[in-house]
């Protein structure tokens, strides 16, 4: 015969309403109360009726995470986080590719909120970059917390690393190595990190009165082919810059390849850096210099978030910026004296 609510009431002792707050995880039970009635729950292997619940309280207990294919880290180091949080809070995850340009992604979108199978949304760049995203969500009154945004609203809460800051402070510890010809590998235009990065590169450069050249400065998709590219590009110039600042790990990777083709040793004949710190970085040969984006940690905090949103808590902060980390490893040196 299958267990009841009832049943778990009575082997816990208390009221039917106490056990319905344990479940649906509501404030106003005593922790030893709540440990009794969900070691009742265990012992009579009673299982709440998900779907009634989500009828009755008129709520899918799904929240959506918009991600774009390439998002700064593997989905092998995001999704145990996020998932372990869907199982703390009870709700469920759905981890959704999107693709800005697409029509089809728009209209899945779409789909999903005029269902009602979403209670809300957490976009990872550059799904917010061309406004449909946030402008469809705030028109719909669906909770959304953006990572890294395009353009930053007041009505929408949103978690980012501190991409200027990082960025001068790695051109600040190539230049404290002797370097003054530093390439920069600027990423795609429908990412904020791509301009607040040159700017931390470029303010970094100004505070040391180091002119800064155009030509020093190439356009680079955040991926290997890109970064090897713009790397063959640089190369070809005269003087040869003696240090390359890849806006992101991937490039870093395309660069490092294209010197070593070129027979230029790293870090003795030019030194390379990167910018994300993806767990590959410190595995390559050199280990990639970098800085440390909290990518990671972004995707949880802006999860948890949404998850106190949709329970009712006002968030004590709805603009968080993360610090980044300077990583040095064996892909940087003082350039070499004969370049």
């Amino acid at each position: 015969m299958t267990a009841t609510i009832k049943d778990v009431a009575h082997l816990a002792g208390c009221s039917i309403k106490t056990v319905s707050r344990v479940i649906n995880n509501e404030p106003h039970v005593t922790a030893d109360l709540r440990k009794r009635v969900q070691a009742a729950i265990r012992a009579v292997g009673f299982a709440p009726n998900i779907s009634a619940r989500r009828l009755v309280q008129n709520k899918a207990y799904m929240i959506c995470i918009l991600m774009y294919p390439g998002y700064d880290q593997t989905a092998d180091a995001l999704l145990p986080r996020i998932m372990d949080i869907g199982y703390d809070e009870n709700y469920d995850i759905l981890v959704q590719p999107y693709f800005p340009a697409h029509n089809r992604s728009k209209n899945k979108l779409v789909e999903l909120i005029s269902g009602r199978r979403i209670d809300g949304f957490v976009s990872t760049p550059p799904c917010d970059a061309e406004g449909f995203v946030p402008d469809l969500l705030v028109t719909y009154k669906v909770p959304l917390v953006q990572i890294d945004p395009f353009d930053s609203s007041e009505k929408i809460p949103f978690v980012a690393g501190d991409d200027v800051e990082g960025a001068r402070m790695m051109t600040e510890y190539l230049i404290g190595l002797g370097h003054r010809r530093i390439a920069f590998l600027k990423g795609p235009r429908n990412l904020r990190s791509s301009f607040n990065r040159l700017n931390g590169y470029w303010s970094a450069l100004e505070a040391e009165n180091l002119v800064v050249e155009e030509k020093w400065i190439e356009p680079s998709e955040f991926t290997f082919d890109g970064g090897y590219t713009a790397t063959r590009l640089l190369l070809e110039r005269d003087p040869k810059p003696t240090a390359i600042f890849a806006g992101n790990d991937t490039a870093a990777y395309g660069a490092l390849f294209a010197a070593q083709e070129l027979g230029l040793r790293v870090p003795e004949h030019l030194s390379i850096c990167g910018y994300t710190d993806l767990a590959l970085s410190k595995h390559i040969w050199p280990g990639l210099t970098t800085i440390h984006q909290p990518a990671e940690e972004m995707l949880e905090i802006a999860t948890r978030l949404l998850i106190d949103i949709l329970k009712g808590k006002p968030p004590q902060q709805t603009k968080i910026v993360l610090p980044s980390r300077l990583i040095v490893r064996g892909s940087t040196a003082p350039p070499n004296k004969e370049g």
